[in-house]
């Protein structure tokens, strides 16, 4: 990883340390394990996934290892309240549908593509939302407005039978004990249950629906740091590292890897 040029100078909210605040993204881009209680009772734990693999190159490029803030409500994450009062530095997990979604933040060039993907067990090959009409389809639980599935059922007479789980790793254990016939999820999380699970005969047979670009926020107007973050996954795109982590955490060769915005 190359270093980042001497003399740059970085806002961060406390010298010497990267503060990252985790967006809405889950296992297996940001996944808290190993869970206890802090004096104050809240929840503390190690952070891990592809997401954790990335910042950690941005932090060998500036020399900074980064450091998860869990504690702030989601809502002050996404709306910039978090960065702008100088909670963190970086928001993680964040995949809006274009960079103008998030007008209070500046985003990173993507480093993940993510989309919705049908996932199934043994000789099993359904492609599309189609072939899985009159069978039993696990998938997370709505939160409030149609997803595909519904889209699907409310079009055609021979519906999918549709069982909401609240979580995507209850639903892939649920395909594992053959509860149900596919599961339609994330494709990241989707890709990594197919990695987690090498001699269980999984496979990822399709991916569709729009496509949402993940990417990394900083304060507004923080070009210093976003150049470095930018250039740090251009840097693990090139070097090898970033397909190194997408195999950790997908178990496939990346489509694609990021490069300079």
């Amino acid at each position: 990883m190359a270093k980042m040029p001497a003399g740059t100078e970085l806002a961060l909210v406390q010298k010497g340390r990267l503060t990252v605040c985790r967006g809405p993204a889950q296992a297996p881009f940001l996944e808290t394990t190993d869970t206890s209680q802090s004096v104050d009772g809240s929840e503390i734990g190690r952070i891990k996934g592809f997401d954790v693999e990335m910042l950690s190159r941005i932090g060998d490029r500036i020399s900074i290892p980064p450091e998860f803030d869990s504690t702030l409500p989601i809502d002050q994450v996404l709306d910039g309240t978090a960065l702008n009062k100088k909670v963190c530095d970086v928001v993680g997990g964040i995949s809006p549908d274009s960079p103008s979604a998030f007008p209070q933040m500046s985003l990173s060039v993507p480093y993940f593509t993510k989309k919705t993907a049908i996932l199934v067990k043994g000789d099993k090959r359904y492609t599309s939302l189609g072939q899985l009409a009159g069978k039993q389809v696990g998938t997370t639980a709505s939160p409030g407005f149609p997803d595909d599935l519904d889209t699907y059922n409310t079009k055609h007479s021979k519906k999918i039978v549709v069982k909401r789980i609240d979580t995507s790793q209850l639903l892939v254990g649920m395909l594992l004990a053959d509860q149900v016939d596919a599961v339609v999820i994330g494709n990241g999380m989707a890709k990594n249950a197919v990695a987690e699970h090498k001699d269980e005969d999984l496979h990822v047979t399709a991916e569709f629906g729009k496509a949402y670009q993940a990417r990394f926020a900083v304060r507004k107007g923080n070009t210093a740091l976003l150049r470095q973050i930018n250039a740090a996954l251009a840097d693990a795109g090139r070097n090898g590292q970033y397909a190194k982590s997408y195999r950790l955490w997908f178990g496939e060769e990346p489509p694609s890897v990021p490069t300079a915005g």
